[in-house]
């Protein structure tokens, strides 16, 4: 009792904002929060020390403990914990089942099926679900498509031993929600049940369908209909079934898709109990998910090997009108996103996006039974898109919805003469949702656009996207920058189709309306908008005067988001466009570059000297651009950045340097290790390097030697080295090597660089330079290597192996070129 009161203390005190509380823990009093916590912190526990990797700074679990963790941690499954608990310790089991399955815990699953098979036993639905939900977290590694062999074994095993508990539960569940029904009693944990029993069917039946399936298949066939269409109630509004409809409706949607033969006897009725759910599922967002599977069962039908059963009389006439028009009508919900959040809404209209949509999905139906049935889809669909236009024609406030659906549909089968005349209205804030579906066929199908006709369409299009980008909607100016971006990636044999027709009056309008765009309420960081900046200066042509507007634009933008970052995404394309117009730029008038660094050059130094994390590597890829288009290696303006307060009386400064040079070479992105090194070197060249601790940068790239052995790395350290000999000499290496320990010259010497040098396959000039450089500085500083032949009696081979590598390094130039 008394470890119980302590430990109930200590977890309490994890939970405290006061950092002594959390070190002195002091209420002895257990509850939820507590055993939370203590379920947290046991995970934690599992996570760190099971089976620590090599890198980590914790020992590994001993065997005693382990077994010791494994014998109770199942006996708490058919516990009653709240579901905050009970999903930590589930994520907790998992983390052991993860290395120790089969092979080093055989006796887990035979333990679970007794457990769960008792609780079933005498009704215990509470400890049933525990135990379910514990082994659907563990078979769910099992959904993936590429089974290897020794996974292939455990789910073999698992769906082997499991499979017969798991249908037995399943149909004993299934009699007890008939009866439950017949007496008017709760049924909500038994469909808890059978949801859960759903999603361990789909890991053991997604992939792989065993002969001894189609003894079971009609069972489950039967009661997965019956749940799609009976109703359970509903508390608090929302049908307590729907999860498990959409369960059933993820099987079925699999075994369409991948086990079509298997299925082929219960598609017919499927398809009628599915319709029969999609005419009653009401426009609750709640009833989202049944609707957009329910949608997909009929789209993957239109597209396999069952297409055929959409030939009969009227059916396709009664999907498009009983379906996919009402799927497709603008909701309430709809129209919220559209003005409150404009970037879930484009995340969720945009395809490819992996959320699915009722519109997106009944669109995606409309397209697959175009693809096959096109004439009939036609038949059906024009009246209905005459009698929206004209309804809209009679009533356009009013009526709005009506030529919404019907541009919707007509996105759908990629029909462009009836997109353009609402693109050609100069009234771009008439309606934004409606011109929002216009815009969308742009985004999808901009190479649908004729080829033949690339001016007298496509340039007017720009210009009238262009316009676009004023728009009140940022929905609207944003689907216009998205589709100017996907009209100048359009190719016509590898020939981009429209970028030769974006110049002059067109870019200047272009790039003015995309800076004033972004001027707009809540677009100030407007992500699509600046990629499409990013794009357009990227293919475009321009002149100096309007690179000039342009980087002036940026580095205003720049300075904005230095007060407050808050969208990543537009940071990224604000730093990817400035640094595509500096190297644009300059190709064309090199005189820019000096322009180009005074701009740039307050905003750079704020984010060095505030030490802004999330801005730092680009900061550094700006600067090591800048650095390799300047001759000489400094301009005054790049100068001052580097001039980080380096005077004696100012260490501060010498280690800001330094923790910039360890955090870059630590990096794992390759750009940003070299330019740590250049970074790092071009303090040699331009301060007295006297004043840095090398001890501290030699024990650092050590390490980093240790941690990154590719050969990327290496060669950026060997070059680095060969750089700092040239620029300091020899004895310098030597003695500031030797203060990490004071073999490590010659350690460094016969490990690593001469080893590396002898390796290197393919080199540039500069780097041949350096690594010549050094090598003779180095055979030829005799005192040097005397000195290090009397502390280690290694001269001879120090010496010759040098002299093999200048060798080398010179005959491979000379003769291999």
């Amino acid at each position: 009792m008394v470890n119980l009161q302590f430990l109930s203390r200590c977890f309490r005190e994890t939970l405290s904002e006061n950092q002594e509380s959390r070190r002195h823990p002091k209420p002895p009093i257990v509850d939820e929060l507590i055993r939370h916590a203590a379920a947290v912190n046991f995970k934690n526990h599992l996570r760190s020390r099971w089976l620590p990797d090599d890198e980590s700074d914790f020992s590994p679990m001993v065997d005693s403990e382990k077994q010791a963790i494994k014998t109770l941690i199942v006996s708490l499954m058919d516990s009653y914990f709240p579901s905050g608990i009970q999903s930590e310790l589930i994520e907790s089991l998992s983390i052991i089942g993860k290395h120790d399955f089969l092979e080093s815990w055989p006796s887990f699953l035979p333990d679970l099926i007794s457990r769960l098979q008792k609780a079933e036993l005498v009704v215990d639905y509470t400890s049933v679900n525990a135990i379910l939900g514990l082994a659907n977290s563990i078979f769910e590694k099992f959904r993936c498509q590429l089974i290897n062999d020794d996974l292939r074994l455990d789910f073999e095993y698992c769906r082997d031993k499991f499979a017969t508990p798991l249908l037995e539960l399943f149909q004993n569940t299934d009699t007890l929600i008939d009866n439950a029904l017949r007496y008017s009693l709760p049924t909500e944990i038994l469909i808890e049940s059978q949801t859960l029993c759903c999603n361990i069917f789909y890991s053991f039946y997604s992939e792989y369908l065993p002969d001894s399936f189609g003894d079971h298949m009609e069972i489950w066939m039967t009661a997965f209909s019956k749940y799609l269409v009976s109703q359970y109630g509903t508390v608090d509004e929302f049908d307590i079934s729907d999860e498990l409809r959409s369960a059933v409706l993820s099987n079925i949607n699999c075994l369409v898709e991948k086990h079509e033969e298997a299925f082929h006897n219960f598609l017919n009725g499927f398809a009628v109990t599915i319709s029969t759910l999609l005419e009653a599922v009401s426009n609750s967002p709640s009833r989202d998910q049944v609707a957009t599977k329910a949608l997909k069962f009929f789209t993957t039908v239109s597209t396999s090997g069952h297409r055929g059963l959409y030939a009969g009389e009227n059916v396709i006439r009664a999907l498009c009108l009983r379906i996919v028009i009402p799927m497709v009508f603008w909701r309430a919900e709809d129209e919220d996103f559209f003005v409150m959040d404009y970037i879930e809404f484009i995340r969720r209209d945009m395809e490819g996006s992996g959320f699915d949509t009722r519109r997106r999905m009944a669109s995606e139906l409309l397209k697959g039974l175009a693809k096959n049935y096109r004439t009939q889809v036609m038949d059906v669909l024009i009246p209905e898109l005459q009698r929206f236009c004209s309804s809209f024609s009679a009533n356009p406030a009013a009526q709005w919805k009506d030529k919404a659906c019907a541009i919707e549909l007509v996105v759908s089968l990629v029909h462009l003469s009836a997109i353009l005349p609402e693109l050609h209205s100069l009234e771009v804030n008439s309606f934004p949702m409606l011109k929002a579906g216009c815009l969308k066929f742009l985004m999808v199908f901009p190479s649908h656009i004729p080829s033949t006709f690339p001016k007298p369409i496509a340039i007017p299009l720009v210009m009238d996207l262009t316009r676009f980008l004023q728009a009140e909607s940022k929905v609207l100016h944003s689907y216009a920058a998205i589709s100017i971006e996907n009209l100048l990636l359009v190719k016509d044999e590898r020939v981009k189709r429209y970028v030769s027709g974006v110049r002059s009056l067109v870019l200047v309008d272009l790039m003015t309306s995309m800076f004033d765009a972004l001027k707009l309420t809540t677009s100030e960081e407007n992500q699509y908008i600046m990629r499409c900046i990013m794009r357009v200066l990227g293919l475009a042509e321009f002149s100096s005067e309007v690179a000039g507007c342009c980087f002036a634009g940026l580095t205003s933008l720049l300075s904005k988001s230095l007060e407050y970052p808050k969208n990543s995404a537009y940071n990224h394309g604000l730093f990817e466009s400035i640094a595509v117009l500096v190297r644009r730029a300059s190709e064309g008038d090199v005189s820019l570059i000096s322009a180009f660094e005074m701009s740039l050059f307050p905003s750079l130094k704020i984010i060095l000297d505030n030490d802004i994390t999330e801005f730092l590597p680009y900061a550094f890829q700006l600067l090591s651009q800048l650095l390799e288009l300047n001759t000489p290696l400094l301009s005054p303006q790049i100068n001052k950045i580097f001039s980080l307060r380096l005077s004696t009386d100012q260490d501060d400064g010498l280690n800001r340097v330094l923790g910039l040079f360890e955090k870059l070479v630590s990096s794992p992105r390759t750009h940003e290790q070299v330019l740590g090194f250049d970074f790092l070197l071009t303090f040699f060249e331009e301060v007295d390097f006297s004043k840095i601790d090398m001890k501290r940068v030699w024990s650092h790239l050590s390490q980093c030697l240790q941690d990154n052995t590719t050969a990327k790395f290496q060669n950026y350290m060997l070059v680095f080295m060969s750089n700092l000999v040239m620029v300091t000499g020899p004895s310098y290496i030597k003695s500031t090597m030797n203060q990490v320990n004071p073999s490590f010259f010659t350690e460094a010497m016969e490990e690593f660089w001469i080893p590396g040098m002898q390796q290197i396959k393919k080199i540039g000039e500069d780097e041949l330079k350096a690594h010549v450089g050094a090598a003779s500085k180095l055979l030829f500083d005799i005192s040097l290597l005397q000195e290090t032949a009397i502390s280690t009696g290694t001269y001879g081979i120090i010496w010759f192996n040098i002299l093999a590598v200048l060798a080398r390094l010179l005959t491979e130039e000379l003769f291999d070129p």
